[in-house]
């Protein structure tokens, strides 16, 4: 298989996700029961497979528990469910589109948390991107804009961008000595558990009253979009670079929007090609131009 299919596969598992979790949270099951199920899902298939490096890893574990804490707390836990809670009351094309800027966002936490030192292309792009974002959720109106008419699900998508972001940056510290799988593996189980009293105290939905369609939903979020997506890309990345694994993440938008309009009957309006314009613009100066410049 070329080398570039393991890069394709898992943004087409990760749009996915987007347009399931849409139609799930639409059926009328709760974000908490999406997200623990799908990871608790998730972590029963991962264990078989991981609990050997995990034991042999346990002093690192043991050593480094308050960082993979806050890996899990912040990519399993908040990122995922914070997208659910969004999608209750957004589209998916807005959701896309707003995590379309974590490049940007990225470059920013990262000068936030470890002062890292951006370029004047950089800033530049982060600009646009921005521009980008204000026009989607604002719908392209300076009135809605003056007078902060945000919807709540751009707002929950917008946290669960930052959570990942600050995750990003964050992940140059993942302890030494510890395997992809038995990261993977810790940071999942820390995540559902911070997610099971969440499940419990607010997830309304009856586990009885869950289709075949729901149960289909979960399944393909939990292999999928959580452990496929997750072996492909790090297989990708060790096959082609991360520098060329980053430039795919952009594709994100394009294939979601896609299936969000074959699926869901979502529509494109002028201020969605207004924003995609300026996101994607503002992502081309901050990466491409700036590396070139820089070389």
């Amino acid at each position: 298989m070329p080398a570039f299919v393991y890069l394709l596969l898992p943004i087409l598992f990760w749009s996915g996700n987007y347009i399931l979790g849409r139609i799930t949270v639409s059926s009328g099951i709760d974000p908490f029961s999406i997200s623990f199920l799908r990871w608790s899902l998730a972590c029963l298939i991962i264990l078989p497979f991981a609990y050997k490096k995990l034991w042999l890893e346990r002093k690192i574990i043991a050593k480094n528990w308050p960082l993979l804490t806050l890996f899990g707390w912040l990519g399993i836990c908040n990122y995922n469910l914070f997208l659910y809670i969004g999608l209750t009351s957004t589209t998916v094309t807005n959701a896309v589109l707003l995590n379309s800027i974590m490049p940007v966002m990225i470059l920013i936490t990262a000068r936030l948390l470890l002062g890292s030192k951006t370029s004047w292309l950089q800033n530049t792009g982060i600009l646009i991107s921005t521009l980008g974002a204000i026009t989607i959720v604002s719908r392209g109106s300076l009135d809605t804009f003056l007078h902060l008419s945000f919807s709540q699900g751009d707002l929950w998508i917008i946290t669960a961008a930052i959570s990942w972001a600050i995750y990003s940056v964050l992940i140059i510290k993942r302890p030494k000595g510890m395997s992809l799988i038995g990261f993977f593996a810790c940071t999942a189980l820390i995540g559902t558990l911070f997610q099971a009293p969440l499940f419990f105290l607010f997830g309304h939905s009856s586990l009885a009253d869950f289709s075949a369609s729901n149960w289909g939903a979960i399944l393909y979020m939990g292999v999928f979009a959580s452990i496929g997506a997750f072996l492909c890309w790090n297989t990708g990345v060790q096959k082609l670079g991360a520098a060329t694994a980053g430039h795919f993440i952009h594709l994100l938008p394009v294939f979601s929007i896609g299936l969000s309009v074959l699926f869901l009957g979502e529509q494109l309006l002028n201020f969605h090609y207004v924003g995609i314009a300026l996101i994607f613009s503002g992502i081309f100066v901050a990466t491409v131009l700036n590396k070139k410049t820089a070389k």
